[in-house]
């Protein structure tokens, strides 16, 4: 659900990925659509944090969001 929000960048997104990270923290793909959310909804730092988590934990993260229509 929030892939489907952030391609229409929808920042309710933010409260899917929290809930899928609430169940596994280190889950990249969450990680990185919230900050991409966070920062589409004006917190340029909690987006920073987000994205940058998540290209630690899976480097291919941002190709693998291109690839889905998300940048």
């Amino acid at each position: 659900m929030g892939l489907a929000k952030t391609k229409k960048g929808d920042t309710s997104a933010i409260d899917d990925y929290s809930s899928a990270l609430r169940f596994d923290p280190k889950l990249a793909s969450s990680l990185y659509g919230r900050g991409l959310a966070k920062l589409k909804r004006g917190d340029v730092t909690g987006g920073n944090a987000d994205i940058a988590a998540a290209k630690a934990i899976e480097a291919k993260i941002v190709s693998d969001f291109a690839r889905y229509g998300v940048q």
